[in-house]
C-alpha cells in the first residue's frame, strides 16, 4: 500500500478515530474550523490545524464532520484542495447529491461502524455510493486501516447504523431492568453492562466462545432452527 496524505476535516468522535487510525499507514493531517489540541481514546494528544490550506497536496480529503455542517465544511476547504483529490461525505444522514461545492470531486462513503471501536482497531465495513473504479480503488488503498469498502448505496448505511442501535439500546434497557428484578444492586451493575455484556457481546461476534457461552448459544439456536424446519414442512 503506497503512502498517501491525507486531509481529516473535523476532530469531533470519528475524524479522531481517523486521525489515529490512518496515521500508522499514511501522513494525516487534521484540520478544523475548531482548532485546538484534543486527544485520542489512548490520551495522545493530537495537533487540530486551522487553516484549510493544509489540505493542499492531499490525495483524499475526508469530511468527517455532523451532516448540518458539510457543505460549509467543504466550501472551507474548496478553493485548496487539488484538482484530482478525492472529497469524501461520511456524514451518514447526508446524500452525496445533496451537496452542491463547485470544482469538488466529492463522492459518498458512509460507515458502518462505531468511533471508539473504530480507534482501537475493530475493522468498520464502508460503504461507496456512486464512484468510478478508480475512486473505489483509491478509497480502498487510503483507508484500508479502517476497514473493508463494499459497493452499495448511501442509504443501507443508515438503515444499518439506525437498526443496529436502536435493537442494541432496546437489549439494553430490557438486561437493566432484568438486572433490577435480579436484586443486583446499582454498584454491580456497571460490571454486568460494561464488562460481562460488552465482553460476551464481543466473543459471540468474532466467535470466540468458550464452553459457557456455546451452550448457551446452542440453547437458543435450537429453538429458532426447529421453528424454521417447521415452516419448511408446513
Amino acid at each position: 500500500m503506497s503512502r498517501l496524505r491525507v486531509c481529516v476535516v473535523g476532530a469531533g468522535r470519528m475524524g479522531r478515530a481517523l486521525a489515529t487510525r490512518l496515521g500508522g499507514e499514511h501522513e494525516v493531517v487534521l484540520v478544523s474550523r475548531r482548532p485546538g489540541r484534543v486527544t485520542d481514546g489512548a490520551g495522545r494528544v493530537l495537533q487540530v490545524g486551522s487553516d484549510p490550506a493544509a489540505a493542499s497536496g492531499c490525495a483524499i480529503v475526508l469530511l468527517a464532520v455532523p451532516a448540518p455542517e458539510v457543505a460549509a465544511a467543504a466550501a472551507w476547504i474548496a478553493p485548496h484542495v487539488d484538482r484530482a483529490a478525492l472529497v469524501v461525505n461520511l456524514a451518514t444522514e447526508l446524500p452525496t447529491a445533496n451537496i452542491a461545492v463547485p470544482g469538488l470531486r466529492l463522492v459518498g462513503c458512509k460507515i458502518i461502524g462505531q468511533s471508539a471501536q473504530i480507534e482501537q482497531g475493530s475493522p468498520a465495513a464502508l460503504i461507496a455510493g456512486a464512484m468510478s473504479g478508480t475512486e473505489r480503488a483509491q478509497l480502498a488503498s487510503a483507508l484500508g486501516r479502517v476497514g473493508v469498502v463494499i459497493d452499495g448505496s448511501e442509504q443501507l448505511a443508515m438503515r444499518v447504523n439506525d437498526l443496529v442501535a436502536r435493537r442494541m439500546i432496546a437489549a439494553q434497557l430490557d438486561l437493566v431492568a432484568a438486572l433490577d428484578e435480579l436484586g443486583l444492586p446499582p454498584q454491580a451493575r456497571e460490571a454486568a453492562l460494561g464488562n460481562l455484556a460488552v465482553g460476551i457481546w464481543g466473543a459471540v461476534a468474532s466467535g470466540n466462545t468458550g464452553p459457557f457461552l456455546t451452550r448457551i448459544v446452542e440453547e437458543l439456536r435450537t429453538p429458532a432452527r426447529s421453528g424454521t424446519q417447521r415452516s419448511r414442512e408446513e
